[in-house]
């Protein structure tokens, strides 16, 4: 009876131990994880200097050099819809090379309220090769303070690899953002990544995008941090840290602090 407790005993071990191995060896690749989040982050930002432009920015545009990626641009104004068409070929001057395909599609309320309400879609769009799709929803009472709402907004990259978020955020600019410094941005987005595990990115209200950078095609933020939680299982999680340091202008380093104490520079070209 002794012995059969002791190979009983000596199972449980050795199943507890492999299971921890196992745990280790299944998707903690962290560097791996914190740029798949990152590249997350990106996606979600690249795209919101349109959306928050308003309808009356739009149509005082004589060119689009000052859009990132000089999409061309339709304008109607009987429904208040602006189409932004990445799919043509339209000379760009821009330090930022990022490319993009596809439209964006922004509807503006046309009914006179004290909130103003608008959407962004995106129209067979993609960025860096990854697609975006989804419908991201913006208010207003005041122009210079914006909330943003989405459920969902899928990215998948061009290993077929899918996250799903979810996302309540607030933006700060001044009435023309054409004319300003930028966008001061905060809030949550949750969801799912591509191995099935819970994420959730939290961005404090220190989070900001210059105009200059964004009209130059350069879309990392200059200042802010943000913290990502992943799902380890039932009851666990880990978390990365992310800061956004202000080299020169428009040039940034993104370092992230991984789980295990280890630092990281995402974006070292």
């Amino acid at each position: 009876m002794k012995r059969f407790h002791f190979f009983y005993i000596l199972i449980l071990v050795l199943s507890s131990s492999c299971q921890e191995d196992a745990d280790k060896v299944i998707g903690t690749d962290l560097p791996q994880e914190a740029l798949q989040l990152f590249e997350t982050s990106k996606a979600w930002s690249e795209s919101l200097y349109f959306g928050l432009l308003s309808f009356e920015e739009y149509q005082a545009m004589d060119s689009t050099s000052t859009l990132p990626g000089c999409p061309s641009l339709l304008i109607e104004d009987d429904t208040k819809k602006v189409i932004l068409d990445f799919n043509s070929e339209n000379e760009c001057d821009q330090s930022g090379t990022l490319t993009r395909s596809g439209k964006l599609i922004l509807e503006f309320s046309i009914s006179s309220t004290p909130t103003a309400n608008w959407a962004m879609s995106y129209d067979n769009y993609s960025f860096e090769g990854d697609t975006i799709r989804g419908i991201r929803n913006f208010s207003s009472e005041n122009g210079n303070e914006i909330t943003e709402f989405f459920n969902p907004l899928t990215i998948k990259t061009q290993k077929d690899l899918t996250t799903k978020l979810t996302g309540n955020l607030k933006h700060t600019k001044a009435p023309l953002i054409s004319n300003s410094i930028g966008i001061m941005s905060g809030g949550t987005m949750e969801g799912m990544n591509p191995v099935g595990r819970e994420i959730s990115i939290d961005i404090p209200f220190d989070r900001l995008m210059l105009t200059t950078c964004f009209q130059k095609n350069e879309l990392i933020p200059v200042a802010g941090t943000e913290t990502w939680t992943i799902g380890r299982g039932v009851g666990k999680q880990v978390t990365h840290q992310l800061t956004y340091e202000l080299i020169d202008s428009c040039q940034v380093a993104a370092n992230v602090l991984l789980p295990d104490g280890r630092q990281l520079l995402l974006n070292p070209e």
